[in-house]
């Protein structure tokens, strides 16, 4: 039951407030429109490539290729190197965008055409690339599609072709910097090798020298050489061994030493001969390699023009603002209804005004100068005693004498001298006077003897209530004419023999004199001796200071707030002047008058109980 009570209460303040939220929602959205209609829309092309971490080498062909745990961190890389500063930048310069009005700063075209004059300096043409880089870069979007070896090079622009032939643009200029890389490295690495080999020939020469050099020295030692015995005579030395030579061939005269030197210079010449062989095959692969190298990467879709902008997304702005739009909307009614507007609910009025409720009063359709004389809003007391307007009423008489009997202790029948109990409201408009007149008039249904009293001089309306002429006797009394007696001036309401003093025409000159005089004090001091109970009908509080000096004079304050109508921070205001004004213990009491029990989405805003015994 609480979950319906929740939702009757939102749906009912969503009609309440409806043109809050439209007028919100639809604020929202005609801005939202004329941002979109002032936007210019861009373009996003792009060009998907692909990277190949396997190593290619066409010298060696028949290389296996061999994935690694590498391969993720080298295209993570390569989405790097494709958005870095020296890609971009050579496309900045190849496709002249310092000239373009699109990505060039302000000062582009001023310094271009400096440039082409010579009128521009290095530092101001280096400050304009930058700027023109900063804005390209902004335009510009490189990412990895997931875990794969794609990369998406996206270029976004206010031209679709321009934003196609820039992508692929990008791209071909990242492949041609990977190839550019790997040709500097393979040149450097042959640079590198170039002195190495250098030095590998200076040290060949420099063993053939010596052994040559030994040689000439000795002269045998060639003879023996060229006969092919060198090894054996090694051999032989080595073992201290004499040698055993063909007959044909005379003993040479060498000695081990001699030999031995002689080997040890011949096998360091051929291990440097090795060495620079190796080394100059080595360097004619690098170069060769420098003319053949390969790119890693490379675009397997270039990009084409793109159809829809890519910003704004009109379709999808819209549905996302209209949403937002409902909830600021929504919002607003909340804040008009919660706090900039009125009051709703019961435990909402005495959370925020601190007083006691004494009754809901249900909203009635018509009003009384909509109706008839004797036939107003504050007849269906007799009309209807039993419809949901009269209970409410009754249920503020039980609130003032619950008041009270707590204030003190003392049964109706015992009280010595009458009641007296202001109805006053923060602003005008809120029905005070109509539940003045229906309250007074329970009271003298219910065989009280009760006095009404319209102190509401400047806009004095009570008598259109009890269908009788505005007379001037008690406006004369607070003015110092002659007092006629209270009998005098009190009118009988024909309709329940309640008592009324009425109010004169409005007054067009400050009432608040009159009913700060002691004429006031001795008027309901004389009412108190012959009415058990005196309903005083006062200006509101934020329209004239009246109500607050007649406060100082009542038993019970009621204060009227007008359902979803007054203002929060106005009535808060209210309520604090009233206790200001109020006696020590005079209890103020609220009334939220004009409920709105018209049915929403099939839930009914009476309780059972009013549907079982209203009449």
């Amino acid at each position: 039951m609480s979950d319906i009570a929740d939702l009757r209460m939102i749906s009912g303040l969503l009609r309440r407030q409806i043109w809050v939220v439209l007028a919100t929602a639809a604020a929202i959205l005609s801005l939202t429109a004329i941002v979109l209609t002032v936007l210019t829309p861009r373009y996003t092309a792009q060009a998907l490539v692909v990277v190949d971490t396997s190593a290619k080498n066409l010298l060696a062909p028949d290389s296996a290729a061999i994935a690694n745990a590498s391969d993720n961190a080298r295209v993570e890389g390569e989405v790097r190197i494709a958005q870095s500063d020296a890609v971009l930048l050579d496309v900045v310069r190849e496709g002249k965008l310092a000239d373009d009005p699109e990505f060039a700063s302000r000062s582009g075209y001023l310094t271009a055409i400096l440039a082409r004059f010579g009128g521009a300096s290095s530092h101001t043409t280096d400050d304009a690339e930058r700027e023109t880089l900063a804005a390209f870069k902004e335009a510009v979007r490189v990412r990895r599609e997931g875990l794969t070896y794609l990369i998406t090079v996206g270029v976004t622009s206010e031209d679709a072709a321009k934003a196609a032939l820039l992508a692929n643009r990008a791209a071909s200029v990242y492949i041609r910097h990977q190839i550019d890389a790997k040709v500097a490295g393979t040149i450097a690495a042959r640079n590198s090798l170039q002195a190495r080999v250098s030095a590998a020939k200076d040290s060949l020469a420099s063993h053939e020298g010596r052994l040559d050099g030994f040689l000439a020295a000795n002269a045998g030692m060639r003879d023996a050489f060229s006969n092919g015995k060198m090894g054996l005579r090694v051999a032989d030395a080595q073992l201290n061994q004499p040698a055993t030579l063909p007959t044909t061939t005379p003993q040479l005269p060498t000695p081990s030493e001699t030999l031995t030197q002689f080997y040890s210079l011949q096998q360091s010449a051929e291990i440097a001969r090795a060495q620079y062989q190796n080394l100059l095959t080595r360097l004619q692969d690098f170069e060769a390699q420098a003319s053949l190298q390969l790119a890693d990467s490379r675009v397997i879709s270039e990009a084409l023009p793109p159809i829809e902008p890519s910003y704004p997304r009109v379709a999808a702005i819209l549905a996302v603002v209209s949403l937002v739009a409902l909830g600021f909307g929504i919002g607003a009614g909340f804040l008009r209804e919660f706090f900039v507007g009125g009051f709703t609910g019961e435990d909402q009025v005495e959370a925020v005004l601190n007083i006691q409720l004494a009754s809901v009063v249900p909203h009635e359709e018509g009003g009384e100068l909509e109706r008839p004389h004797g036939r107003g809003l504050s007849d269906r007391i007799m009309t209807a005693p039993l419809s949901v307007f009269s209970e409410s009423i009754r249920r503020i008489r039980v609130s003032v004498e619950q008041a009270l009997l707590s204030r003190h202790p003392v049964t109706e029948d015992a009280r010595e001298e009458g009641i007296v109990i202001m109805v006053s409201s923060s602003l005008p408009g809120e029905g005070k006077s109509t539940l003045a007149t229906a309250l007074a008039r329970t009271y003298a249904l219910a065989g009280k003897r009760t006095l009404l009293i319209d102190c509401d001089l400047r806009k004095p309306s009570i008598h259109r209530h009890v269908d009788r002429d505005p007379t001037p006797a008690f406006v004369n009394l607070l003015r110092g004419e002659a007092d006629p007696g209270l009998a005098s001036m009190v009118a009988v309401d024909h309709a329940t023999n309640l008592s009324v003093i009425l109010g004169a025409r409005p007054a067009e000159f400050a009432t608040d004199e009159l009913l700060m005089s002691a004429r006031v004090r001795a008027l309901l001091s004389r009412a108190r001796l012959h009415f058990d109970y005196v309903v005083i009908d006062t200006p509101p509080v934020e329209a004239a200071v009246d109500a607050l000096y007649l406060a100082r004079l009542c038993d019970v304050a009621l204060f009227v707030v007008r359902w979803a109508r007054t203002p929060q921070n106005v009535a808060r205001k209210a309520v604090a002047a009233l206790k200001g004004n109020v006696g020590g213990g005079t209890p103020v009491i609220a009334v939220l008058n004009g409920q709105d029990q018209r049915h929403w989405f099939s839930f009914q805003a009476k309780p059972l109980w009013r549907t079982a015994y209203a009449g």
